[in-house]
């Protein structure tokens, strides 16, 4: 079958895998943190390793973007949004007839199916316990939307977000280099984490009209949109809860201290307040919620990273 027929083909699968929104570089971070991490603590680097992981988890991702996708589609959900965001309604490739539907889905099962292959290969190569995390990551990327585990309609996508933006990809880099666990790797993943929750949180929002009639019953829907807001808020202070306390028992160098000058920026500028109820219903104040969320994510990780980088350039 051939999946990309013309350059119009392939500007709609680009948009399927939301590249232009980022989300598709999210699950970058955790491998590159896990890499700093390891390098830190042991003294360990393995470039060959880390670049299969993040394939494999750039894989992983794009199988989940594109899966939620089909099913959103066919159960009517995403034609169902009614506050038009680019974070809401997915992203119209599929309501507007540009791809097959079930291309889609065949295509998720094939970044599914590499990526369990590069995860064998990896673990063939180091230890065989890292497909436990490679089946946990492909369970809950396929799971989120699919049935019969459907993690999103359950309530449980915001958790399964959480582990794999940080505990998952962290704990296989760990095993596959270093052979082991270790306890330095809690507050870091959960920094990620708790970050990936706050921005499916916030995206969550604009789709709740929409989610509730087709049963997906995600914590906005369970809790409102003010609660889920006030959550929302709540996971965004956890994550730099977990960001200090890490540097305090040097799980993460004294440099990592930089990744606060983003949100202290937002602090000042007053971004983190409780938005009014008519900001919850206009698409642009939305849309631009959604993205300080996401820049909040982006930029901190950013900054953690030079501070790591500062840390190895100036305590050889």
């Amino acid at each position: 079958m051939k999946y990309i027929q013309n350059n119009q083909d392939l500007v709609n699968w680009m948009k399927v895998m939301r590249m232009s929104q980022g989300f598709f570089f999210i699950s970058a971070m955790p491998v590159l943190l896990g890499a700093a991490l390891l390098y830190m603590h042991h003294g360990k680097f393995n470039l060959l390793f880390t670049t299969l992981i993040l394939i494999g988890c750039l894989l992983f991702h794009l199988g989940a973007d594109m899966i939620n996708e089909y099913y959103d589609h066919i159960s009517g959900n995403d034609a169902l949004v009614d506050i038009h965001t680019p974070f809401s309604g997915g992203t119209r490739v599929l309501e507007e007839g540009k791809l097959a539907p079930k291309r889609v889905l065949h295509m998720s099962y094939l970044f599914f199916s590499l990526g369990i292959v590069g995860s064998a290969a990896i673990a063939y190569f180091t230890r065989i316990e890292v497909m436990i995390f490679a089946f946990a990551g492909l369970i809950s990327c396929w799971g989120y939307s699919a049935p019969p585990l459907k993690f999103a309609h359950r309530g449980l996508g915001e958790i399964i977000i959480f582990l794999n933006n940080g505990l998952f990809i962290i704990s296989a880099i760990y095993l596959a280099i270093h052979g082991q666990l270790e306890w330095e790797i809690l507050l870091p993943s959960a920094f990620l984490g708790f970050l990936g929750f706050a921005i499916i949180l916030m995206n969550e929002v604009p789709d709740i009209n929409a989610d509730r009639p087709v049963g997906k019953n995600n914590l906005i829907v369970r809790l409102g949109v003010k609660k889920g807001i006030i959550l929302q808020r709540i996971m965004i202070i956890c994550s730099f809860i977990c960001l200090i306390a890490a540097i305090t028992i040097s799980h993460i160098p004294y440099w990592g201290l930089l990744a606060l000058i983003f949100p202290f920026s937002l602090l000042i500028k007053g971004r983190f307040a409780l938005p009014p109820s008519e900001d919850l219903q206009n698409p642009d104040k939305l849309t631009e919620l959604c993205k300080d969320t996401i820049k909040l994510k982006f930029n901190s990780w950013i900054l953690l990273m030079i501070g790591f980088s500062c840390f190895f350039l100036f305590n050889k």
